[in-house]
């Protein structure tokens, strides 16, 4: 239901996705909720699974307007992001390790989010993400074609309000993720001191 209301259903005209749609009103193809919802929760389960692992997640948007809610969002959950308008491998091997270790500078993100699938550029980075094998969940709009995106949230990808709703989500889910795995982590290190403690104890006896 929130989705509806940050005008994530709104498509364009021409649409190749004819499965994702609810209808066509005034000319403009209407997106339906219950797929763009359904395919959401999938990718935030991916995404959470992923961060809960300790892989590197990039956002990508190459749309001027959206750049400052991308980068907050990214900084918000600490993961990198790429909104250059221009593509280059090099760049992009650089620009995944923003906000990480310098020695990390070659790591391939484990996991590419982008909201701005229609621009040119990138549709060039998810061909580079596709030729090596890097997972990618995209914000498709009518008219884009999901053929290299590995998971596809059906929505409109250039309104403020839905990028905002998107990245709000993503970064939660994010965030939420890295506290279970420190949680589980420092759990561990809990359980690991009672065990040396009690093996030393029977070793007394």
């Amino acid at each position: 239901a929130v989705v509806s209301t940050q005008s994530a259903h709104y498509g364009r005209g021409h649409s190749p996705n004819k499965d994702y749609l609810y209808g066509i009103r005034n000319n403009m193809h209407i997106i339906d909720i219950a797929n763009t919802e359904q395919h959401l929760w999938r990718a935030l389960n991916v995404i959470s699974h992923v961060a809960y692992a300790g892989g590197s997640i990039l956002f990508v948007n190459n749309k001027p307007p959206y750049k400052v809610i991308v980068k907050k969002a990214a900084e918000t959950c600490g993961e990198p992001t790429y909104t250059r308008a221009t593509f280059r491998t090099r760049e992009f091997q650089e620009y995944t390790v923003v906000y990480k270790a310098v020695e990390e500078m070659e790591r391939k993100p484990d996991l590419v989010i982008c909201t701005s699938c229609s621009h040119p550029l990138a549709k060039e980075l998810l061909l580079y993400c596709n030729k090596y094998l890097i997972p990618t969940i995209g914000v498709m709009d009518s008219d884009v074609d999901p053929v290299n995106l590995t998971y596809v949230i059906p929505g409109n990808d250039d309104s403020t309000q839905s990028i905002n709703l998107y990245h709000q989500l993503f970064a939660k889910a994010i965030v939420r993720a890295k506290k279970v795995a420190l949680f589980v982590q420092e759990d561990e290190k809990r359980r690991s001191r009672i065990r040396r403690k009690t093996r030393k104890v029977i070793e007394l006896y």
